[in-house]
C-alpha cells in the first residue's frame, strides 16, 4: 500500500478515540486510523504482527491504516515504557544509531505526518469512565444500548485510590505528549471531546480541512456509539472531586 500523507491521533484513555477514529473511517477519505501499535497481547511489534523485518511491519501495519487514495491514520498514547519500546524496536530493524531521535525512527513510516492533539476537559470525569471501563468490561456502547447494574455495584467499586492513580496518570501521559510537541517544534490540530461530541459532523470535517483532504466525504459520519456515563457514574464523579481534595486547606471545585 503505498501512502502518500499520514497523521497520528495521539490520546489518553476515554478520550472519545475510538469514536473519533470511526467517523474519519466512515469518511471513506481519510484511511482507517485505529491503535495498530497497541500491543495488549504482545511483547513488542514482531510478536504481535508475526513479522520479523522492518518492511514486513511498515507493509502491514500501513496495510492496516490506509484508505484507497493513499492516506494512512494511526492513534496511540505516550506512556513511556511502552512508547519508547516500540520506537527503540522500530529504530533497531531500520539499522538506525542509537542516538537517532524519534522524528527519524518515524520519518519513513509516517510520510507528510500530520498531528492531532485529542484531549478531553474534565480530567475527573475521564478518570470515572476508565476506572468504571475497568470494573464492568463494557468500553463502548452503540447508539441505542443502555446498561444497567445493581446498587452494590456501584458501592463496591468505588476506589478513590484506583481512581487518583488513572487521574495523574492521564495527567502525566497529556505532559508527556506536549514535552514531544514541543521537542519536534509540532503544532498540532487540538481536537476536545466535549466539543467533538456537541458537533461531530463539524469535527470531522475540520480534521478534513486540517490534514487537506480535498476530497469530499462519501459519507457524511455519523456518532456509532453512544456515551458510557449515566446518573450513577455522576455520582462517582461527584464523590471523587470531593475525595481528590481531601486534605487540600481551599476547596478548588
Amino acid at each position: 500500500m503505498q501512502v502518500h500523507k499520514s497523521y497520528r491521533i495521539w490520546m489518553t484513555q476515554r478520550s472519545g478515540s475510538t469514536l473519533l477514529c470511526e467517523g474519519l473511517s466512515q469518511t471513506g477519505v481519510a484511511g482507517l486510523p485505529g491503535e495498530h501499535f497497541n500491543l495488549m497481547d504482545a511483547k513488542n511489534l514482531r510478536e504481535k504482527y508475526g513479522l520479523e523485518t522492518y518492511a514486513e511491519l511498515k507493509a502491514e501495519i500501513h496495510r492496516l491504516g490506509t484508505g484507497e487514495n493513499g492516506i494512512f491514520g494511526i492513534k496511540h498514547s505516550r506512556h513511556a515504557t511502552i512508547y519508547d519500546g516500540w520506537t527503540d524496536e522500530l529504530r533497531l530493524l531500520q539499522g538506525l544509531d542509537p542516538s537517532a531521535g524519534d522524528q527519524a525512527v518515524f520519518a519513513d513510516l509516517f510520510p507528510n505526518c500530520q498531528h492531532i492533539f485529542l484531549t478531553r476537559r474534565n480530567k475527573i470525569r475521564q478518570a470515572v469512565s476508565w476506572w468504571k471501563a475497568i470494573k464492568d468490561g463494557v468500553w463502548h456502547l452503540k447508539q441505542g444500548e443502555n446498561q444497567s447494574f445493581s446498587e452494590d455495584f456501584w458501592e463496591d467499586n468505588y476506589v478513590p485510590d484506583a481512581l487518583t492513580h488513572l487521574y495523574k496518570e492521564i495527567m502525566l501521559k497529556e505532559c508527556g505528549i506536549q514535552e514531544y510537541f514541543s521537542r519536534y517544534d509540532i503544532q498540532p490540530l487540538t481536537v476536545v471531546y466535549e466539543d467533538m461530541l456537541d458537533d461531530f459532523p463539524a469535527t470531522i470535517q475540520h480534521i478534513l480541512d486540517y490534514l487537506g483532504i480535498e476530497e469530499a466525504p462519501k459519507i457524511v459520519p455519523e456518532k456509532l456509539l453512544a456515551r458510557t456515563a449515566n446518573a450513577e457514574s455522576e455520582k462517582w464523579v461527584q464523590r471523587f472531586r470531593k475525595d481528590i481534595q481531601e486534605g487540600i486547606g481551599q476547596k478548588i471545585w
